[in-house]
């Protein structure tokens, strides 16, 4: 009986050995993205301190090793009790979709053979159309066990929209784990749209969302109102973002115990990741549309106005037209009213106000000419048409403004260029109502001394009527250009550049650099409109290229102002990413590219 409990006493400590150790094999993620690298770890553990042999791994041929086995190991002591491990590391990919099987590995411990769990993997397609960690493993390079936990995602209201439609992307940051900052790196880029940015606040709220199972705590990062200014299928690239996220870590210090009773410690880490493409198909608006209609979409009001109508030759006059409602308001191009003949008219002035309140772009557009009558009777400014696309009824919608009559009085005489302006002042009095005395009596001459022949008499006797016809002619030519909106806005289109591109630096001056790139890229595209007859709507870099392609200008200038167009919506969209510099050098490159055009059409003409 003695001898029965000592062989029991001694085999409890060879028992003991078998039984403490562990032997267990585990992945980062068993949902991974085909071409995405997993990490696969073959872990040992004990009580005791750990020698392993013979370490036989599974069957990798339905995987790709990317590197492996990476030998650590590990000694912990908690609580009084001592623990090591060793581990077998392996990182791994796989080529297509599928469930696979990780076989058991195995090793030996002390004489005794021990065989790890399989494990069950799923391989998924990544596409853009994944949700959560899925799709920003595949598109952020994050390591699968981050990117389960915080990614970036693009959301759209609509996937199909009308030429012209409005519609909200949202860029949403969804996370589990803990963010010091973030910075956005690189904006998405809108070829074919026309953005505006909903004011964001600089303390983003945070709201909690339930995926997959998960709550992630949710903040809004930007959100833009879009409008396709083309057709077709447009794409819109991921918004790039910058983080200082918060890791825990395990320590490789034994000794760091007395500082972290758990073996790990927080480490800052910046993390660059990106959101999710997004694809939108854009529908061209039914045709073929009004004469009057200049791309304008969404739900309008038009209104004219004039502060008198009775007035007196000489009197200045003020003609309001506004345009007001929903939808981009800041590419509606206000009718163009045509004035009689004998009217003294200048450029108008345009005013305008934005609305980004709620999830709707609206506000209103107001043009104010001024002009003079000439002659004295009554004279007819004729009603002008606005007309819209209507998105609720699907169909052209055209408002007409009201007939103007005017009773001019006889009152003080206008000539051309006697002192008006082109602002909205009143006519100024040129020189000094009183002048000084003449002190010295000067020289003079006999009159009989001049001759009634002479050279100067003829002179003086053909050169009034020469001047009457000439001007005259310059006066019918006004008239008729009056009276081709087009042409005339063709011929000043450089000169309305210019003008734009004088108010741009002024905005720079004032530090408001978003303003001023917007100011270059209207500059730009404005010019190409009225240069080229094109409608804002159809408005694009490619129709910009092949307008002036077919007009013979040399590529050269073409991708010169192509790229000034281009460098003008990413800087807008992508504030602080160019320097002073930079924006000086892009008014340059602008004026030298309208100049270039210019030339080119003179060349041609």
């Amino acid at each position: 009986m003695r001898s029965t409990l000592v062989w029991f006493w001694l085999l409890i400590p060879v028992l003991t050995i078998g039984q403490d150790l562990r032997f267990e094999a585990s992945v980062d993620s068993r949902k991974v993205v085909v071409g995405q690298q997993f990490q696969l770890t073959f872990t040992a553990t004990s009580s005791q301190s750990v020698s392993l042999q013979n370490f036989t791994p599974p069957d990798f041929s339905k995987f790709v090793v990317l590197s492996g086995p990476m030998e650590s190991s590990q000694y912990q002591w908690i609580n009084g009790r001592a623990s090591s491990s060793l581990s077998y590391v392996y990182v791994l990919t796989v080529q297509k979709p599928g469930k696979y099987t990780i076989g058991p590995a195995s090793v030996e411990y002390k004489g005794t053979r021990f065989t790890s769990t399989p494990i069950e993997i799923e391989g998924v397609q990544g596409t853009p159309g994944q949700t959560g960690g899925q799709a920003a493993a595949q598109q952020s390079g994050l390591p699968a066990d981050l990117s389960e936990n915080l990614f970036i995602k693009a959301e759209t209201n609509k996937l199909r929209v009308k030429q012209g439609e409005q519609f909200n992307v949202t860029y949403k940051l969804y996370t589990r784990v803990n963010i010091e900052n973030y910075t956005i790196s690189k904006a998405p880029t809108y070829e074919g749209f026309w953005a505006e940015d909903f004011d964001q606040a600089k303390s983003p709220q945070i709201t909690t969302e339930v995926i997959d199972g998960k709550q992630f705590r949710v903040a809004i990062l930007k959100r833009t109102a879009l409008f396709a200014t083309q057709a077709g299928k447009l794409a819109i690239t991921p918004l790039e973002v910058r983080c200082a996220v918060q890791l825990r870590r395990k320590s490789p210090d034994p000794f760091d115990i007395f500082n972290d009773p758990l073996f790990s410690r927080l480490k800052t880490e910046e993390i660059d990741f990106a959101s999710n493409g997004l694809s939108i198909t854009v529908d061209p608006l039914p045709g073929p549309p009004p004469p009057d209609f200049n791309g304008a979409v969404g739900e309008y009001a038009f209104s004219a106005s004039i502060d008198r109508k009775e007035v007196k030759t000489g009197d200045a006059v003020t003609l309001r037209l506004t345009v007001s409602g929903t939808g981009n308001v800041k590419l509606v191009r206000i009718p163009e009213p045509v004035f009689p003949g004998d009217f003294e008219t200048y450029e108008p002035q345009l005013t305008e106000k934005i609305s980004r309140e709620g999830n709707l772009i609206s506000g209103s557009k107001t043009a104010e000419y001024l002009f003079v009558p000439r002659n004295e009777g009554e004279r007819i400014i004729e009603a002008v048409s606005f007309v819209y696309y209507d998105l609720k009824k699907k169909s052209y919608v055209p408002i007409r403004s009201q007939r103007f009559v005017i009773t001019i009085a006889p009152g003080k005489p206008v000539t051309p260029g006697s002192g008006l302006t082109a602002s909205k002042e009143d006519v100024r009095l040129l020189g000094q109502d009183i002048r000084f005395l003449k002190l010295s009596p000067g020289s003079f001459r006999r009159m009989d001394e001049l001759g009634a022949g002479g050279t100067w008499f003829f002179i003086g006797m053909i050169a009034p009527p020469l001047v009457f016809i000439g001007a005259f002619m310059f006066r019918k030519r006004q008239e008729k250009m009056l009276g081709n909106s087009q042409l005339v806005r063709a011929r000043k289109a450089g000169r309305e550049a210019s003008r734009q591109l004088k108010a741009a630096v002024k905005i720079l001056a004032r530090g408001d650099t978003e303003s001023y790139h917007a100011e270059v890229s209207r500059a730009l595209f404005r010019y190409v409109s009225d240069k080229f007859h094109i409608p804002p709507a159809t408005l694009g870099l490619d129709t910009v290229a092949d307008v002036l392609r077919g007009r013979k200008v040399s590529e050269g200038t073409i991708d010169r102002l192509r790229s000034c167009i281009e460098r003008a919506e990413y800087a807008r969209f992508a504030p602080g990413a160019d320097t002073q510099e930079a924006r000086r050098d892009l008014l340059d490159a602008a004026r030298t590219a309208i100049d270039e055009v210019e030339r080119a059409l003179d060349g041609k003409s």
